[in-house]
C-alpha cells in the first residue's frame, strides 16, 4: 500500500526517518536534501497561553495534515546556480489548496512529474472537456529557487498534504 518502508498498522503510520517525501535537487550534486514529516501540535504555556509548535509526525491518522519540509544544503565551495527541487505528494495523500511555499523560489505543480505549470494553468480532460486542475490533483511539485545558494547556504521548500 506504501512504497519503501512506510507500513500501515490499524491506523497510518508515518516515520519522519523511514518516510522521506523522496524529493530530489536536479542535477545538483552539491545539494543535499533533508526531508521532515511533522504535524501542528497546541501548547499551553505556564501562563495558559495557547500556541502551535510543529513536532515530528510519528503516528498519523486519515484526516490528520502533514507539514512537509525540504531543505537543500549547499555543500560545495562555489554557489549552485538554479537549485531545483522536484518533490511528489506523497502517497495516500492530498496536497493542501495553497500551501506550497519556498522563499525565493518560483513553485509550480504537475499531474504526472513530467509537466509542470505554476498553479491553474494545469488542465484536465473530463466528460469530453477540458478544466482547470484542481490542488487535490496535483501529484507533484517543484520549487526553482531564483537565486545562487552559496556555499554553506541552505533553502527550504515547504507544503501541506493531508492523509487519506
Amino acid at each position: 500500500m506504501f512504497k519503501g518502508n512506510r507500513k500501515v498498522l490499524g491506523i497510518f503510520a508515518l516515520m519522519t526517518c523511514a518516510l522521506g517525501s523522496q524529493a530530489f535537487a536536479q542535477t545538483q550534486e552539491c545539494i543535499v536534501l533533508k526531508s521532515v514529516a511533522e504535524i501542528e501540535k497546541e501548547v499551553v504555556s505556564d501562563k495558559g497561553e495557547k500556541s502551535k509548535v510543529l513536532v515530528p509526525a510519528g503516528k498519523v491518522i486519515p484526516g490528520t495534515e502533514v507539514i512537509w519540509s525540504v531543505t537543500a544544503n549547499n555543500v560545495c565551495k562555489q554557489p549552485s546556480e538554479k537549485v531545483t527541487i522536484n518533490n511528489p505528494v506523497p502517497e495516500h495523500m492530498t496536497l493542501v489548496p495553497n500551501s506550497a511555499f519556498g522563499p525565493g523560489s518560483d513553485i509550480s505543480f504537475s499531474l504526472d512529474g513530467q509537466k509542470f505549470a505554476p498553479a491553474g494553468q494545469l488542465t484536465v480532460r473530463e466528460n469530453g472537456a477540458d478544466r482547470a486542475a484542481r490542488a487535490d490533483e496535483y501529484k507533484h511539485i517543484r520549487w526553482v529557487f531564483k537565486n545562487p545558494l552559496q556555499p554553506g547556504a541552505s533553502a527550504v521548500a515547504r507544503f501541506r498534504a493531508v492523509l487519506n
